[in-house]
């Protein structure tokens, strides 16, 4: 208890998230009368693994895919299909999020990219500051729950499931709150008399389909060669960095060696933080199993109800509020170990509690006080971090009602990696 004290206050005072867990991981492991021993030996074993080397891989192919150009012709395909029906802008914003997610992994990544092009057009389109930026802060959460998601990555080694079934459970919940997203963008377009854009000819569209075809084609080859057994993940993140880098240098020439400079010294820098952040949540989710804390929560969580729908609920309220405050990776590393085994007694699949549980992580990057998706949409909008937490919270409510549908119909999530197999 005094652990998790300790790093709520380390939190409030604004010390780095890796400080804070690993303090407070540290002083639980010696309070409990371990050694030190176990923190070096941990957190080194928690990196440890040929799985987690794709994190900063994908994170290197997404910065090269963004700094190369691939994300402004995929969002300006987006904007050639659809930017002539009403609502048009916001909905391309919405694809080209959808499609970014497939490039980068990541929440923030997605909103960096697709934001930066889409809420100055937006702006341009006269619809609101706050309309522009909330849309971009939701959408961006598609990064981590569309393949191939870094978060999905962390919860298949913790959980111990395939990761390529977890990138396919990942698909229809993703195309699912993005058609969501889309719908609000539309009524609320025509809710304020935002007038059809001009429509654009078949030969402008195959020309951006052409300009775009070498980034339309890096998730087909990368999921794909996951799917069918080519490569692994980390393979497949590999392929990636020297795809993106053979694009961006060779084919659309917007990458010199000043820029692949930059952008590998920004990608080395965010996956340390990164491997840093899950070092340190190691060691306490060793501590947690070594004390058989998971085993003591999920009784007292099932002496509560043994009703499904009531367990899923109370997980899914625990998750959204973790969201909040604690890092995606962080947060799967130590929360799985304690809800696996409840929902296990359910005959839940580990594979549809892996996609809620990003879900559910993913909202809690659009919400105060630390989702990092706000602090990114306020630094691309030039709009206070107060404005962009009050323009991005309705999204915050259709989110968790789509978070809702998916959670009550694990289909969703099964679907696809059941007839994959079969």
């Amino acid at each position: 208890m005094i652990a998790i004290l300790l790093f709520i206050v380390l939190m409030v005072i604004g010390t780095p998230l890796a400080a804070a867990l690993g303090l407070g991981s540290i002083y639980a492991v010696l309070d409990a009368g371990h050694s030190l021993d176990n923190v070096t030996r941990n957190m080194f074993s928690g990196i440890d693994s040929f799985t987690l080397m794709a994190i900063p891989f994908f994170i290197f192919a997404g910065d090269l895919m963004l700094a190369g150009g691939a994300s402004r012709r995929l969002i300006d395909v987006a904007k050639k299909v659809v930017g002539w029906a009403t609502g048009g802008l916001p909905i391309a914003g919405v694809l080209s999020s959808m499609f970014f997610a497939s490039l980068s992994g990541s929440s923030p990544a997605t909103v960096a990219a697709v934001g930066g092009v889409m809420i100055p057009t937006l702006r341009d389109a006269q619809y609101t500051a706050k309309f522009s930026v909330g849309l971009m802060c939701a959408a961006g959460s598609l990064g981590i729950i569309i393949p191939p998601s870094i978060t999905l990555l962390v919860y298949g080694v913790t959980a111990e499931v395939s990761i390529s079934e977890l990138f396919i459970a990942g698909i229809i919940p993703g195309i699912f709150i993005g058609f969501v997203l889309i719908i609000v963008s539309y009524v609320i377009a025509r809710k304020q008399g935002h007038k059809p854009g001009e429509k654009s000819s078949i030969k402008e569209i195959v020309r951006s389909f052409l300009d775009a075809f070498w980034g339309i084609l890096m998730p087909v080859i990368v999921l794909g060669g996951i799917y069918f057994g080519v490569f692994t993940p980390t393979e497949a993140a590999a392929v990636a960095i020297f795809y993106s880098l053979f694009i961006g240098m060779f084919v659309y020439r917007e990458i010199n060696m000043k820029k692949l400079f930059e952008v590998t010294k920004r990608s080395v820098l965010i996956s340390s933080m990164v491997m840093i952040v899950i070092a340190s949540a190691q060691i306490f989710s060793w501590y947690l199993t070594m004390e058989q804390i998971p085993s003591d929560i999920a009784s007292n969580v099932l002496a509560i109800s043994t009703n499904p729908i009531i367990i899923m609920l109370l997980i899914t309220l625990i998750l959204l509020i973790v969201g909040m405050f604690m890092d995606t990776s962080a947060a799967v590393l130590i929360l799985t170990p304690i809800f696996l085994p409840i929902v296990m007694e359910f005959g839940m699949s580990p594979i549809h509690l892996g996609v809620v549980m990003i879900v559910n992580l993913a909202i809690g990057m659009c919400t105060p006080p630390f989702g990092l998706n706000l602090f990114v949409g306020a630094g691309i909008s030039k709009l206070p971090l107060a404005t962009v937490i009050r323009a991005t919270l309705p999204f915050v409510f259709v989110l968790i009602i789509a978070l809702l549908v998916i959670t009550f119909t694990p289909g969703m999530s099964t679907f696809l990696p059941s007839f994959i197999n079969d």
